[in-house]
């Protein structure tokens, strides 16, 4: 029995491509109102992660429980993928459409979605609204990447390393959206490869190394295992997923 504000919860989760597990019997769970992050180097499995619990690829899994609904094989009904938002690392638009154009295309999709212009203020988009997605540069295509995300107001919101491309002005004005969604209940799964990120938003810190969890906490207990060990938060990630300390840089994973 889960509990009524868990949101998402699945248990021993593997996936396998060829002879090759990506991921081994993970186990995640996920309340209103928190923000889990998902950390891990590159080739961790942490956005076959994402695609196994959104059922975009077969995976294996003893439970898997979405917004209160038992979910089995692949398909995932359509009455839940309307209240969960996803942000992946990749994200493919019509490179000849406006901002606006996209926004309008896929707010059209939901019954109760957020006002367009609401959602270009909240999201610096205003500016370049009347811009082809083609022509944004990087950090400008991830923020329309974010709206269409959040464009439903979902329940439970999956983010794949959301702030990829971003200078330092966007990504805290990122960081503070997600904050308030977590604040208004929303649920959310955040991948990232840098240590501030997960320091700065989460609520629940889980390392992935090698498709294992390697180490789980709340993000608490995470600065205050590194404080009595005498670690820096990198340091004890190294630790947590027996990574060698090249694998990071000063910003975060690499």
């Amino acid at each position: 029995m889960i509990a009524a504000n868990t949101l998402l919860q699945v248990q021993n989760l593997s996936k396998t491509y060829g002879a090759t597990k990506v991921l081994n019997n993970v186990s995640l769970s996920i309340n209103s109102s928190e923000v889990v992050a998902v950390l891990g180097p590159n080739g961790a499995g942490k956005t076959t992660l994402i695609n196994s619990l959104l059922g975009l690829c077969q995976a294996e899994f003893a439970e898997l429980q979405l917004l209160g609904q038992a979910v089995t094989g692949q398909q995932r009904p359509r009455e839940l993928r309307a209240q969960i938002g996803v942000m992946m690392q990749v994200g493919s638009l019509n490179a000849n459409l406006t901002v606006r154009e996209q926004l309008d295309l896929f707010s059209h999709y939901y019954q109760q979605p957020l006002p367009v212009d609401s959602l270009m203020e909240q999201c610096d988009l205003t500016s370049v609204q009347s811009q082809l997605f083609g022509s944004l540069s990087g950090g400008q295509r991830q923020r329309v990447l974010f709206a269409i995300a959040i464009c439903a107001q979902p329940k439970l919101l999956f983010l794949d390393e959301p702030s990829l491309g971003m200078d330092v002005h966007t990504r805290h004005m990122m960081w503070e959206l997600i904050r308030q969604l977590r604040n208004n209940g929303c649920g959310i799964v955040l991948t990232t490869h840098y240590l501030d990120e997960a320091d700065q938003l989460a609520d629940r810190i889980v390392m992935i190394c090698k498709g294992e969890v390697a180490a789980s906490h709340t993000a608490a207990d995470f600065r205050q295992q590194a404080n009595d060990q005498g670690l820096t938060l990198e340091q004890l990630y190294l630790s947590s997923t027996g990574l060698p300390g090249a694998a990071l840089s000063s910003t975060g994973v690499q």
